[in-house]
């Protein structure tokens, strides 16, 4: 949901910072690259690997409806790109999470969004998540070996995110790998 005032993180193809873009004002011929954050939360339980997805708002203008990454949006003009995640996922979960154990994944293109994609662990904490500003209806953790079929409620584009799904099935091994060797 766009916040008054706003100012999103213009980026040339190279991932460097070039200026800033008012979303209202946004023309996508014009515009390189804005640069936004996707965050996984996961957590390791029962010997799986379980994933958050958030049910996107009926309110919401892009994909209302739909199932979506834990949580993820813009990086506003000079934010650092750890600051945003953690950010996003205050404003869109009520999660607070701490930059520093971010575990980055990727940055790639997809579109016109230099995506920095994120996994969090969760293993172990509570589930006191509240969605403040209407951007989310809820949220559900999925097992990772039931994503498939969940999949068919996701936002146009996510499943066909061949990165996310690569970096999805990677993260999965690491987190069985880090948790078997407990």
């Amino acid at each position: 949901m766009e916040h008054p005032g706003e100012i999103w993180q213009e980026a040339d193809f190279n991932g460097e910072r070039i200026g800033g873009i008012v979303p209202a004002e946004l023309d996508l011929d014009k515009v390189k690259l804005f640069i936004g954050t996707a965050v996984m939360l996961y957590r390791y339980k029962d010997g799986e690997v379980e994933y958050l997805f958030q049910h996107r708002s009926k309110l919401l203008k892009g994909n209302p409806d739909k199932w979506d990454v834990s949580a993820g949006g813009h990086v506003n003009l000079n934010e650092r790109r750890t600051d945003s995640a953690v950010r996003e996922t205050k404003e869109e979960i009520g999660a607070t999470i701490d930059g520093d154990k971010l575990e980055f994944a990727a940055a790639y293109l997809r579109w016109k969004v230099l995506v920095i994609l994120y996994f969090y662990d969760w293993t172990g904490k509570e589930d006191n998540f509240h969605f403040d500003d209407q951007e989310v209806e809820e949220v559900k953790w999925v097992k990772y070996k039931d994503i498939k079929v969940f999949s068919l409620n996701f936002k146009p584009g996510l499943m066909d995110d061949v990165v996310f799904l690569y970096y999805l099935k990677e993260w999965t091994a690491k987190i069985i790998k880090k948790y078997e060797n407990h």
